[in-house]
């Protein structure tokens, strides 16, 4: 959600009329509005979910809170400087219909599973992984180490293993498809497709302290250097 453009704050739904309303009141005390009662409210503008918020006594002087969808955070990811396209090792997997930011991967591959029905995408991105390593599961991300709890500055320091299925963590090292660039950003707003080149195959592990936040610059590095996977 949006308040006025020019401020390029957004919100979401439930926040429209209490924190963006509030917020709103802060932006004429930043241009130099002459003081007004603070105890204003919000009002509807009929017709539409959008507000209006009256900020100094002339009638003129008005925030318009507009009922929108929040741009679309750039899915780009900086490397070495240069903001860089995620082409993960599936990306010459042919997507399906439907791709789109915030969505899971479990579209309809298209691909047959053997007994009458169809694979989803996360089920035929592991079946091409395991038949390319010979009937075990690889991590895209083998070697790449991360803190043990996810918080960063934690002294326990864990690295990714080759290979997934481990029996004795069955847990941490179950396969995950991973989104690259998480399906939603720090906002809660779509953000990463379900687009096979944003796909990589991780442990479990891995995937709950990579899932929510920004791609590490040494992630796309070590996915970018993954040879891709055919079908």
């Amino acid at each position: 959600m949006s308040v006025n453009d020019t401020f390029n704050c957004f919100y979401q739904e439930k926040e429209l009329k209490t924190k963006a309303c509030n917020d709103a009141k802060q932006i004429a005390d930043l241009f130099g509005a002459a003081p007004y009662d603070k105890s204003y409210e919000c009002q509807p503008i009929p017709g539409s979910d959008d507000f209006r918020l009256q900020v100094g006594p002339d009638v003129a002087h008005e925030i318009f809170i507009r009922f929108a969808n929040a741009p679309r955070q750039t899915p780009l990811v900086v490397v070495d400087g240069v903001p860089t396209e995620v082409n993960g090792p599936y990306r010459n997997l042919v997507d399906p219909a439907g791709v789109a930011p915030g969505n899971l991967f479990d579209a309809n591959s298209g691909i047959p599973d053997g007994d009458g029905g169809v694979l989803e995408q996360r089920d035929w991105v592991l079946a091409v992984n395991r038949k390319k390593n010979g009937g075990t599961i690889k991590s895209d991300l083998a070697g790449f180490k991360f803190p043990c709890d996810c918080k960063k500055g934690s002294p326990e320091i864990c690295t990714e293993p080759d290979f997934l299925e481990d029996p004795f963590d069955p847990v941490g090292t179950k396969p995950n498809v991973h989104h690259v660039v998480p399906r939603k950003d720090k906002r809660c707003c779509p953000w990463g497709t379900n687009s096979y080149k944003n796909a990589a195959v991780i442990s479990q592990k891995l995937n709950k302290c990579l899932s929510n936040d920004d791609p590490p610059e040494d992630e796309v590095k070590i996915l970018h250097k993954v040879p891709a996977y055919s079908p």
